[in-house]
Order: structure tokens, then C-alpha cells, then sequence
């Protein structure tokens, strides 16, 4: 499950960039889970979907790693990531084949519910990290984060349709494996 406390409050450039590390190190782990989640249910194309969002994630994290040391002169450690869960639910825990079409459907609802939440979460974090560097008077700083906060808006407008886009065939899961199976080709 992803959880957020998170707070918005004036922060040093230091402070923005670790919590802006902390949030890329916890979309390389929710990523890696959940395409390994829907590879679980053979959903391939979502779990190929989602390690390209890795690859994404992983890039912007060195990005941003390196822009800090270049600009800033100092190095940024991920200091506190959120701890991401989402492949402990229980049902997991049998082997795939056992799964009844029940079970797949909530596991696949589930998968995209958390990666829709996260984005949301995460929109909000990189969006206020903006208006702090801003508010610090870090214009060109803030033009540098301003790529992430456009990145995260489309892939929440992606996971938000995946989301209506299964919602409305009411998660059909014959209709969802076929539309699958049209993206192997």
C-alpha cells in the first residue's frame, strides 16, 4: 500500500532535492513491483509499461543527481524513501496458475489503483518542490524540476485512463487479455 505524510513547508535547495530523491528512489521500487505484479497475472505489455517507467525513473533520478552536483556543488542522498509493499497481499503468495479470474481482476484493479495514487502523491511533492525553489528565488532550479512535474502529469493522465479505460469494460477480463493480446504483435 502507498502511504503519504507528506507536508508541504519552505525547504532549503538541499532539502528539495533530497525529498525529490527520496520520491524517484520510491518510483524505482513501485515500478519493479508492480511490473512484477503484472507479470504475475501475464498482463506483459503493463509489466514492459511499467519497466519502461522504470528506465524513465531510473534516468531522471541520475539526472537529477547530476544537475545538483553540477549546480549546487554537492552530492544528494536518498535519505528516507518511502517503503513501497504493494506485493504483500496475501493473494500473491500462491502460485499464478492457482488464480481464479476473481482473484486476477482484483490484483490487476489493485496494481493500477496504487500506481495511480502514487503519481497523484507524487504530482503534488514535485509540484511543491517547484514552488519552494521559486519562493527561494532558484528560477533556473525551478526550470530544471519544472520537466519532472510535466513527466509525472502525463503518466498520472496515463495511469488515470488506463484506470477508466478498464473501469468502463467493468473490468472485463477476457476483454482486458484481448486488448493485451493485440499489443504482443
Amino acid at each position: 500500500m502507498v502511504a503519504s505524510n507528506y507536508e508541504r513547508t519552505i525547504m532549503t535547495i538541499h532539502e528539495i532535492f533530497t525529498t525529490l530523491a527520496n520520491r524517484m528512489v520510491g518510483a524505482i521500487m513501485i515500478h519493479t513491483q508492480l511490473a512484477q505484479l503484472f507479470a504475475y497475472v501475464d498482463l506483459m505489455p503493463d509489466a514492459r509499461r511499467q519497466e519502461s517507467q522504470l528506465q524513465e525513473e531510473t534516468h531522471g533520478y541520475s539526472e537529477l543527481n547530476k544537475y545538483y552536483t553540477q549546480h549546487h556543488h554537492s552530492i544528494v542522498i536518498s535519505d528516507d524513501p518511502p517503503q513501497i509493499d504493494i506485493l504483500n497481499m496475501g493473494i500473491l503468495k500462491k502460485p499464478n496458475y492457482e488464480l481464479s479470474p476473481d482473484d486476477k481482476v482484483r490484483i490487476i484493479k489493485y496494481g493500477i489503483n496504487e500506481w495511480v495514487e502514487w503519481e497523484r502523491q507524487s504530482k503534488i511533492i514535485y509540484e511543491d518542490a517547484y514552488k519552494n525553489l521559486i519562493d527561494i528565488s532558484e528560477v533556473a532550479t525551478a526550470d530544471f524540476v519544472s520537466r519532472y512535474v510535466r513527466d509525472v502529469d502525463q503518466e498520472l493522465g496515463d495511469a488515470e485512463r488506463l484506470y477508466r479505460v478498464r473501469d468502463a469494460i467493468d473490468w472485463d477480463l477476457p476483454t482486458i487479455y484481448d486488448k493485451q493480446a493485440r499489443f504482443k504483435k
